[in-house]
């Protein structure tokens, strides 16, 4: 039987990371997307993305016994790298790995090893992204499942597997705040609230795969039930994002609710702040 020795949870968060591909920015000549990339107000929205969805999301977890890894690159300004060190101290799960550009398989893999202990013969990598939160049991759920697979021998060494939430809400800061929220279950697993078993030394990780196909590469174990990630909408996102055609309107007061009883967020606090945010954008 697989035990919490044998399977550790770690995630990685790409944090403005100038690599080779990955980002619209590095598709122009690297000094340029540098400039983009660490301009002083794109780097202030991150930080307010990073420490007020994704870090408290993370800090709100029933299972605090996993790491969390923001991957930078190497000419990120100190500025920036002092500002990530310090939310260590304050975010005991987190670590920052500083590496030169590198793509995207190459540099998670290094990300995922720099947080392995040295011992578990499994690492459960999930990624997410500085602007997305997860919910409040999502280490948990991820944890109990992916010790489950082993044991039953559906991963192993040769054998990769994922482990998908389908279901969330899609947040767009952009609008109306009657109009913002949306309840989606996605028809094909997403990045964000997906994680994948594999060894240390293993070439596959979850970044290896497109997510959208990721259900052709590897073995995928599904749940559409309850919501499990808070994903952002706004006019910095580098991916393409939008409402899914199909997404139903979640009201307001319900998605407050949700943000505090499954996300460990602050709607109080969290839709303000946000709303400045895109007025200053603008």
């Amino acid at each position: 039987m697989t035990t919490r020795e044998d399977n550790q949870i770690i995630g990685v968060c790409r944090f403005s990371y100038l690599g080779e591909g990955g980002f619209q920015t590095q598709k122009r000549d690297f000094d340029a997307a540098a400039e983009i990339l660490y301009a002083v107000p794109r780097m202030l929205r991150r930080f307010a993305y990073f420490e007020n969805i994704c870090l408290p999301s993370l800090a709100a977890q029933t299972d605090p016994d996993f790491r969390l890894v923001a991957l930078i690159g190497d000419t990120m300004p100190f500025r920036w790298r002092k500002r990530l060190k310090g939310l260590m101290e304050q975010y005991p799960f987190l670590e920052v790995c500083t590496l030169e550009a590198a793509g995207p398989l190459n540099s998670t893999r290094r990300a995922f090893r720099r947080a392995w202990d040295g011992r578990s013969t499994h690492i459960t990598g999930f990624r997410i992204d500085d602007d997305d939160a997860v919910a409040v049991d999502y280490i948990e759920r991820t944890r109990v499942i992916a010790d489950q697979l082993l044991t039953l021998g559906w991963a192993d060494e040769e054998t990769p597997a994922a482990i998908c939430f389908h279901r969330g809400i899609y947040w767009d800061m952009a609008r109306e705040e009657e109009e913002q929220f949306w309840d989606f279950s996605e028809k094909e697993p997403l990045g964000l609230a997906s994680a994948m078993i594999s060894t240390p030394d293993g070439m596959a990780n979850i970044y290896r795969w497109n997510h959208r196909k990721l259900a052709s590469q590897v073995r995928c174990w599904i749940d559409p039930g309850e919501h499990m990630f808070v994903r952002t909408l706004h006019s910095h996102n580098d991916s393409d994002r939008s409402i899914p055609p199909d997404a139903r309107t979640l009201p307001a007061w319900q998605a407050k609710k949700l943000f505090r009883e499954r996300f460990g967020l602050s709607p109080r606090k969290l839709l303000p702040m946000m709303a400045q945010l895109m007025e200053e954008q603008t």
